[in-house]
């Protein structure tokens, strides 16, 4: 095992957000001369009613990322976060995480002797906008998974299918991103870094991660971002990964540690509001109730966890961590320790931002 620290501004983190999806069926309810008919809104009504009755007994199986909330202004201040997070910087967004497919291909091309080109690739949660799912198949066989159903194409059957297995907080944050206008200033963003005239459709498939089923030895490359923190049978997932990459084949997985200064994912931490959550209040107890509801499972896995579980199922990995470049924060961390609080946990811990695995998978 191998392992690499790098530093990173604080900022980079706030503008990093998981997310997961797909939806594949169209079906018209309207007329053939586009009308709404009584029959399509009576058909219409019995299919809401019956994804939601169905998402309230599924609930437990949902995205990766968001979890159905019962307090409508929970979801109400959330939006509120996004709508300001997403129009802040949006192109500068698209370009970073473009960069960083980038760079992830370049170091495996490095650290695997493997070029990204003309393979099969697989991407664990690509996000609703599929932003470096869309780059890596510019080259590539790359298909996605995901528990979410996404949005490719607006139709009212998807929507319908959305809000039965995405539940409604997530498919309200759907329309909502669609009606103010997020969604098409991020396509215009993605099109012109990917210098494409239309976004293509790409392939998503409703999948868990831990249970996959594609074959054995199906992919040459997998790639997961932001993910498996929200996952809370860790092993599985990486065991899957595992068992469906082929020898001298390579991943590149990245987690948001609990133990981060941004590890609660209070929707604060993504605006300019983040002041208001400073100084780890979900590892403080005294300070825990400043947090909102984070509207995400996130597990609490320490770092030294995290190592464990890899090395057992990936071993001879390397691990990449990405450490908070800001004094302010390393201050305060500081200060903490100094007053006695938060001395379970080392400095390392409190100011890694993000952790990273590479493997290549040894052949037979």
């Amino acid at each position: 095992m191998a392992a690499t620290k790098i530093y990173i501004p604080v900022g980079w983190l706030e503008q990093r957000r998981p997310l997961r999806r797909t939806g594949e069926r169209r079906t018209s309810l309207a007329s053939p001369g586009g009308s709404w008919s009584n029959t399509a809104v009576h058909r219409a009504f019995a299919m809401i009613t019956g994804a939601l009755r169905h998402h309230q007994a599924m609930d437990s199986k949902g995205s990766y990322s968001s979890r159905s909330q019962g307090n409508p202004l929970s979801m109400v201040r959330e939006l509120a976060h996004l709508y300001r997070f997403h129009l802040e910087n949006f192109s500068d967004r698209v370009r970073m995480q473009l960069d960083e497919a980038k760079h992830v291909e370049d170091l495996v091309t490095r650290k695997a002797g493997l070029e990204l080109s003309g393979l099969d690739v697989l991407e664990v949660g690509p996000g609703q906008y599929l932003t470096q799912l869309l780059y890596f198949s510019k080259n590539n066989r790359a298909v996605g998974i995901d528990r979410d159903v996404i949005d490719q194409r607006a139709s009212m059957s998807t929507y319908i299918e959305m809000l039965r297995d995405n539940g409604w907080f997530r498919t309200t944050k759907t329309l909502g991103r669609k009606l103010l206008g997020i969604d098409r200033k991020y396509a215009a963003a993605i099109r012109q870094s990917l210098d494409v005239d239309k976004i293509p459709d790409v392939v998503v498939h409703r999948m868990d991660v831990r249970e996959m089923t594609f074959p054995e030895r199906s992919f040459d490359f997998v790639y997961s971002r932001a993910v498996l923190h929200h996952l809370d049978d860790v092993g599985r997932a990486i065991a899957e990964i595992a068992r469906v990459m082929r020898p001298g084949g390579a991943c590149y997985l990245t987690l948001h540690p609990y133990t981060s200064p941004t590890g609660c994912l209070d929707p604060r931490i993504y605006t300019a509001q983040r002041n208001e959550v400073e100084g780890w209040p979900h590892l403080r107890q005294a300070a825990d109730n400043r947090l909102l509801p984070a509207n995400a499972m996130v597990n609490r896995l320490r770092i030294g966890e995290w190592k464990k579980l890899f090395a057992d199922l990936m071993p001879e990995c390397e691990f990449i961590f990405a450490r908070i470049d800001d004094d302010g924060v390393a201050q305060r961390a500081r200060a903490l320790h100094e007053r006695g609080e938060l001395t379970e946990y080392s400095l390392d811990e409190l100011l890694t931002g993000e952790m990273a695995v590479f493997w290549k998978k040894p052949m037979p």
